[in-house]
């Protein structure tokens, strides 16, 4: 049985075929891609499980040009693609980091790094994403189908994008414990770095007005000034 299928979009063909021929040993379906243009053909062909982008990229056609990483990333997510994004980059800077996070990637490996290591990234970022719950019904008819990525308020349905799904994915998980910014940054987003903790605030609120919950009175996220969050809804039987 495979370990997942995995999308490499990287120019260097040697580097391409070693990482595609490292994680087909370990039990992975690979598939390679050089250009952007080729990444995206890629994606419409097969269903990936997670995608490992380098950051910078030759055009295509043998120019001297590089293509932005992060434009692709944009484009992938853009076209329905909702599965783990994983950035690969020379580029370490925070700024780079935040970009790559907020063009909506789901983590981030800067070079050079070991292909021990970003096994385990990509490990992670699939435990993550092949969390399976069944639809749960809340107080007031409201129902989370977390494998459709919606929510319904009775007829009337609200779309969650990927990160919405797992992060509220995540509350629902840890419902009833107290989650700091940076914890959710870390098992959501999957970066440990102290920065960008309003990208946080952004989701939440958005996952709040999908659950049309009353923050003054919350029913499913509770704001802990300071602190976090906590989610305090319980499903019915």
């Amino acid at each position: 049985m495979s370990n997942g299928k995995l999308l490499f979009v990287e120019d260097e063909q040697p580097v391409l075929e070693s990482l595609k021929r490292f994680f087909t040993v370990r039990g992975y379906e690979t598939e390679g891609a050089q250009t952007p243009e080729s990444a995206l053909e890629q994606i419409n062909k097969h269903d990936f499980d997670l995608a490992v982008l380098d950051v910078m990229l030759h055009e295509s056609g043998g120019g001297d040009g590089e293509v932005d990483g992060f434009e692709l990333c944009k484009s992938m997510r853009d076209k329905g693609f909702d599965k783990p994004i994983i950035f690969v980059s020379a580029r370490s800077a925070e700024e780079d980091k935040l970009l790559g996070f907020e063009m909506g990637a789901d983590d981030y490996v800067t070079k050079p790094f070991s292909l021990i290591e970003l096994e385990a990234r990509v490990k992670a970022n699939l435990k993550r994403t092949r969390v399976v719950l069944n639809r749960l019904t809340y107080t007031g008819n409201v129902v989370v189908d977390l494998d459709l990525h919606e929510i319904y308020h009775g007829e009337e349905k609200e779309t969650l994008s990927k990160r919405e799904r797992d992060l509220l994915a995540f509350f629902i998980l840890n419902a009833g414990k107290v989650l700091s910014r940076d914890t959710l940054l870390q098992e959501v987003w999957g970066y440990s770095a102290k920065v960008a903790t309003r990208t946080v605030d952004t989701h939440v609120l958005t996952v709040r007005k999908k659950l049309r919950d009353n923050i003054q009175e919350p029913v499913f996220i509770q704001t802990l000034h300071g602190v976090g969050y906590k989610f305090i809804a319980t499903p019915e039987k």
